[in-house]
């Protein structure tokens, strides 16, 4: 399996784990530094002899945390040598084998099955709070397979809750299988279905919710004991560290022993994870431990299977979560994050990346279209640019004194700044060795401005992000705001997805660049500035506007904000 390096920068000890500062090697072959590292083996010394198992990762802080298997800590200025966990490996074998045939037949099911299984009935009084389509959402879990579609802040954490719970409700033997493409997703997703187990008074329900895996945040369920599978995650971090400690092939009778103890380790963890699931009504895994595990969870059968945030799930592994069960829901938007897909045959590529808003384009289809995140001006450009005008602010938001007071406009020298504000810069990007990578230091600066002129005095440092495609920008804008601006949290786009804040300053340093361009880049865009719940400050040289979807979107915020005059850029510095 090939390596990715990673440079040590710092590394000390916390507890009884080790805690590396590092920066990305140079190598053809590259990992993004996020929680998809979490689980991996990293490996270090003269012959990596020496490695561990990565538990956490802090893309903000560039850092990773370790669990030492075996040799010493690593050192400063040496390279650590990174090893994702095989999850193509495990997808292929279903593929190669007898569960192919199933999920050819589950897609035809799809086609041949149009009509709802059930009856399609009103929903109970408990749910007089969902919004139109959020009702339609949950109703079409009657079908062999349907979409929900959720663009930003319209609710569809809250609609998976709903769902769910009404299967759980409707159906006495019902239960579900809950997948997602990374740990946020899949605790978002179960935290949200024991929220309205919880409002509904069903605490017997709640209580038959169970989390399985070990990379989850414990944090998040430290009130919540009753949703983790007793056991189960320290026996899969045992599994993990087993297989960690893989030794070379060439070492044959140490290799054929450890093969043994996988093996044993394996049928253990098998039955482990079996008896977990087989005794709960909901289980919440990942979409890579659903394919590694797959024939463990399904005996006996989910009759419903839902993968949430489905856009950042790889085609087959789509196609392949439906033979889990008889009935399928796929949620998310096909407008944000899509599959990350790591090879350079364009023809692999762009099969790997299609998802299940492709494949099962024919399916029940229901999009959320009333949101309360955002304030009217970055629903009307969000919902013009991205979503064909079919996105709106939620009426009983629009009437909330509070919801509005929390969205009230900021205003600098006396005049109102605009909502989604364009302001100017004069350097177009560049390449830094310091870096390593582009950066745009008038942006880095218009940034800081911005901060100085809002932070505090209409907004909290906390509730501000600054957001950029680029991890070198990334540092320098830290570097900027490090002295004045310690609290603002300065993160890659690919981090915002499921985020928001009142306050989003969004630098693209390079729009016109293909990193940009196409359906991926306008994703990008999207992501970022529907985070704002307030106001959006994009710093824009005149080449950003190459960029179609950047374009459109400030040729719609000029309605918003007259130029004239010395008001015209309000954090330009000058």
């Amino acid at each position: 399996m090939q390596g990715a390096p990673f440079e040590v920068l710092d590394a000390d000890w916390e507890e009884n784990l080790i805690v590396l500062s590092v920066k990305l090697g140079k190598s053809r072959h590259k990992l993004p530094l996020d929680e998809g590292l979490e689980g991996a083996r990293i490996r270090w010394g003269p012959e990596l002899d020496e490695g561990g198992l990565i538990k956490m990762v802090d893309p903000d802080k560039e850092r990773i945390v370790i669990q030492l298997i075996e040799g010493r800590m690593p050192e400063a200025g040496k390279t650590a040598w990174v090893f994702q966990n095989d999850f193509l490996g495990p997808l292929i074998d279903m593929w190669n084998g007898p569960m192919a045939s199933l999920a050819a037949k589950r897609l035809k099911q799809s086609k041949d099955d149009l009509a709802p299984l059930q009856p399609v009935k009103p929903l109970p009084d408990d749910y007089r709070d969902l919004r139109e389509r959020q009702v339609e959402a949950v109703q079409s879990a009657a079908y062999r397979c349907s979409i929900v579609i959720g663009p930003p802040g319209t609710g569809k954490s809250y609609t998976i809750g709903a769902l769910t719970s009404y299967l759980l409700r409707r159906f006495p033997k019902g239960r579900v299988l809950v997948v997602g493409p990374t740990n946020v997703s899949v605790d978002t997703a179960i935290l949200a279905i024991d929220d309205w187990l919880q409002r509904l008074g069903r605490h017997d329900l709640a209580g038959q919710v169970k989390r399985i895996g070990a990379h989850f945040d414990p944090t998040k369920y430290a009130e919540r004991p009753h949703l983790l599978a007793e056991g189960i995650a320290e026996r899969v971090n045992e599994y993990l560290l087993l297989e960690a400690t893989e030794p070379p092939k060439a070492k044959i009778a140490e290799y054929v022993k450890w093969k043994d103890q996988m093996a044993a380790a394996r049928a253990g963890l098998g039955a482990d994870i079996e008896e977990n699931a087989a005794g709960a009504r909901v289980v919440g895994v990942t979409v890579a431990t659903a394919i590694r595990w797959h024939e463990y969870l399904r005996s006996p059968a989910f009759p419903f299977v839902l993968c949430d945030e489905a856009s950042q799930v790889l085609g087959p592994a789509a196609m392949m979560i439906t033979t889990l069960g008889q009935q399928t829901i796929f949620a998310g938007d096909p407008n944000q994050l899509s599959p990350i897909a790591r090879t350079e045959n364009k023809s692999v590529r762009g099969r790997l990346t299609r998802t299940a808003f492709d494949i099962f384009s024919h399916v029940k289809t229901t999009r959320l279209n009333e949101q309360s995140r955002m304030t009217q001006a970055i629903c009307t450009a969000i919902g013009t640019t991205f979503y064909d005008g079919d996105l709106r602010v939620c009426r009983k938001a629009a009437r909330d004194a509070e919801w509005k007071r929390e969205r009230s406009a900021f205003y600098v020298d006396g005049r109102e700044v605009p909502r989604i504000c364009f302001d100017d810069v004069g350097e177009p990007a560049t390449y830094s060795t310091k870096y390593g990578g582009f950066i745009r230091y008038d942006s880095a600066q218009l940034v800081l401005n911005a901060c100085d002129k809002l932070a505090g005095s209409y907004v909290d440092p906390s509730d501000i992000v600054v957001l950029t495609p680029f991890r070198a920008q990334v540092a320098l804008i830290r570097q900027f705001l490090r002295r004045n601006h310690p609290q603002i949290s300065v993160s890659t786009i690919h981090r915002a997805q499921g985020s928001e804040k009142t306050l989003v300053i969004v630098d693209p340093v390079d729009a016109s660049s293909t990193f940009f361009s196409g359906a991926e880049g306008r994703r990008l865009i999207n992501v970022a500035i529907s985070r704002a719940k307030a106001h959006v400050v994009i710093p824009i040289h005149a080449g950003d506007l190459a960029n179609p979807s950047l374009k459109k979107i400030h040729t719609q915020s000029t309605k918003f904000w007259n130029k004239a005059g010395k008001y015209a850029l309000p954090f330009t510095f000058r």
